[in-house]
């Protein structure tokens, strides 16, 4: 066998290049479920692949709620994001809820200066009357 491929028994191919930039994806790859314990003051680790999948570091605000015996984990941001995408369904083209906003906070504010002069009235008037 050796006579024809010219290699004796012993010889090896050479071995291919160690590419460790086709190991990193596989490898950030985080697993689904993962069992964590339950530590002091009811504490626990989420784990690194996790947090990066969910986008978030040591520090910044979580959303945690109880859904049909679970708990669920969101970040802040990723919750926010999904409320002003929830609420900008509700938003026709072209309006824009900022002006709407004001329009209506400046109804509101000169309602409250009117009601404020009427009573400064009633009350100067009532003082004079004395």
């Amino acid at each position: 066998m050796a006579g024809k491929t010219g290699k004796s028994g012993l010889e090896e191919d050479p071995q291919a290049q160690f590419d460790a930039g086709a190991r990193q994806p596989r490898l950030r790859v985080p697993a689904k479920r993962e069992r964590v314990k339950l530590g002091e003051g009811g504490r626990f680790v989420i784990p690194a692949a996790m947090r990066e999948e969910m986008g978030v570091k040591p520090g910044e605000d979580m959303i945690l709620h109880v859904e049909s015996g679970e708990l669920r984990v969101r970040s802040w941001l990723q919750n926010l994001r999904r409320v002003q995408a929830e609420l900008s369904a509700l938003k026709q083209p072209g309006e824009s809820v900022v002006d709407e906003f004001l329009k209506e906070r400046r109804e509101e504010q000169r309602r409250s200066d009117k009601r404020l002069d009427r009573l400064h009235a009633e009350g100067t008037t009532g003082k004079r009357a004395k």
